[in-house]
């Protein structure tokens, strides 16, 4: 009986450390990129590298369902111009760059992605395992529209839609950041346009947040808690009076 309840213990605690549904997950949002900044330790993904093929006011389009990652090579896009741990497609069709100021918009940073043949398009970020903190700075074009962004976990698993209200061409987009608590990651990030206007981004950030351990680190604890619980449990049994025999 000992043995069964020691077993059953195990077996809770595995269950609350490996199986939650995604949607126990708890996420926060930022607007504010400092503050995000500061509880977090992230890589930066900017997209400056597209001046060498792309002028001022100019655009250029990637065709056949491209997947920008750290070995694309296309003319546009060199080995090593995106981060490894980063994968960004369309979820329709194309993905599209933009220089500062293209067709009088008002981007003003050098260059961002979206799909300037299809509004309805919206952009794809796969992530490597691991990652807790995400962010990037969303845009609209030519018009002020609402966003939305979804968060998926590792399993494709729905963790949280949320809008970005007023973004817009200028400046670096509205900010958006998104941390786990750390009992489950984030495995990719789906943007989808709103109100007949194009989407796209700016800078990317993705990586850790602060004090959130990773689900590895999360079941340790609950093996340690189990085997810390059979112990207390063996430990304070009372040894039982044996009769005597004559």
């Amino acid at each position: 009986m000992k043995t069964q309840a020691l077993t059953l213990g195990f077996a809770v605690l595995l269950g609350i450390a490996g199986s939650q549904p995604a949607r126990a997950t708890t996420l926060t949002t930022y607007t504010d990129q400092t503050a995000f900044n500061d509880i977090t330790t992230v890589a930066t993904q900017t997209f400056s590298f597209l001046q060498s093929t792309i002028a001022i006011g100019g655009a250029a389009n990637d065709y056949d369902y491209v997947t920008l990652n750290s070995a694309t090579n296309d003319g546009l896009v060199s080995p090593g111009n995106i981060l490894a741990g980063l994968s960004i497609s369309a979820t329709q069709e194309e993905i599209s760059y933009l220089g500062p100021d293209f067709n009088g918009w008002g981007n003003t940073n050098y260059a961002v992605l979206l799909n300037l043949n299809n509004a309805a398009d919206g952009l794809d970020f796969t992530l490597d395992p691991g990652v807790t903190a995400f962010s990037f700075g969303v845009l609209s074009f030519p018009g002020v529209s609402n966003p939305t962004v979804s968060v998926y976990d590792s399993q494709s698993l729905l963790l949280g839609s949320f809008v970005v209200p007023g973004a817009s061409s200028s400046g670096a987009g509205e900010f958006f950041g998104v941390t786990t608590d750390g009992s489950d990651t984030i495995g990719s990030v789906v943007l989808s346009p709103s109100g007949g206007n194009y989407t796209g981004v700016d800078q990317v950030q993705f990586g850790q947040a602060s004090g959130t351990p990773e689900p590895g680190s999360i079941l340790m604890f609950a093996l340690g808690l189990a085997g810390l619980g059979g112990m207390v449990r063996l430990k304070s049994r009372k040894p039982t009076a044996v009769p005597s025999q004559v």
